[in-house]
Formats: structure tokens, C-alpha cells, sequence
């Protein structure tokens, strides 16, 4: 049987190939973000988040204020640092992919909460003198 090369066929194919294209783009997003976010089990690149997260004064003093004040709004934390809502939200996403605060959304409202696991994880593979594995 002969195949025919029609409009078609050719449409089908170019789809077929873009999807394909598509998926190995998503694959790649999807391993990248695994490598940025925090793994349970593993210590050194959770401290090395934490630490890189920790850098900027304004994520210490918010993981502060969660600290003491408990769960509370993104817009509620971000008040008294004199931040726009779309960077704070930067902020947070850094912080939650480091493992040092939750976050969820009860309908329009984010909620951030401190999570304490992270600095004993933090403590405890500093302890271990790792620190010099990072550098």
C-alpha cells in the first residue's frame, strides 16, 4: 500500500512531532525544578537551599515573623516590609522551595506557615561539619 503525502498526513505528523517536542520540554522543566526544590533524605542540597534561600535579610525577617506571629497571609506578611504583593510572593515560593515555610491557598487567600523541621535538618547537617562540601 502506498501512502499518500496529502495536507493531511502532513498535519498529523507535524502535530505528532510538536507534542513530542512538548513533552521532552516538560520532562526537562519538571527535573530542573526537582533539583531546585527541597528532597526529604537529601541533607546537602536542602542545606545548600536553605542557606542560599537565608541570603537576602528581607527572607530571614520573614521566616521570623512567621516564627513568632505563626501561620498568617502572604499580604498580612508582607505589610510591614513595604513590598509589593507579586514579590513577596517571589519571596515565599524561594523560601517554600527550600523547604522553610509551607504555603497554601484557601480560596483567594494564600496562607504561609513556618515550618520548624528545616532549621533542626539545617542544624544538625551543620553539626556534621558538612559546610565544607558546599564550598
Amino acid at each position: 500500500m502506498t501512502k499518500y503525502w496529502n495536507a493531511a498526513r502532513i498535519r498529523r505528523i507535524k502535530k505528532r512531532t510538536e507534542q513530542a517536542t512538548e513533552r521532552s520540554v516538560r520532562k526537562l522543566k519538571a527535573e530542573k525544578e526537582r533539583g531546585r526544590s527541597f528532597t526529604s533524605g537529601d541533607a546537602k542540597k536542602n542545606a545548600q537551599l536553605m542557606l542560599d534561600a537565608l541570603g537576602l535579610s528581607l527572607r530571614r525577617r520573614m521566616v521570623a515573623r512567621l516564627r513568632r506571629g505563626g501561620a498568617m497571609s502572604l499580604s498580612k506578611l508582607a505589610d510591614p516590609y513595604g513590598i509589593t504583593l507579586p514579590t513577596a510572593l517571589v519571596h515565599i515560593q524561594c523560601l517554600e522551595r527550600s523547604g522553610l515555610v509551607t504555603t497554601h491557598k484557601h480560596g483567594r487567600i494564600r496562607m504561609c506557615m513556618y515550618r520548624a523541621g528545616s532549621f533542626e535538618e539545617l542544624a544538625h547537617w551543620i553539626a556534621t561539619d558538612n559546610l565544607r562540601s558546599i564550598m
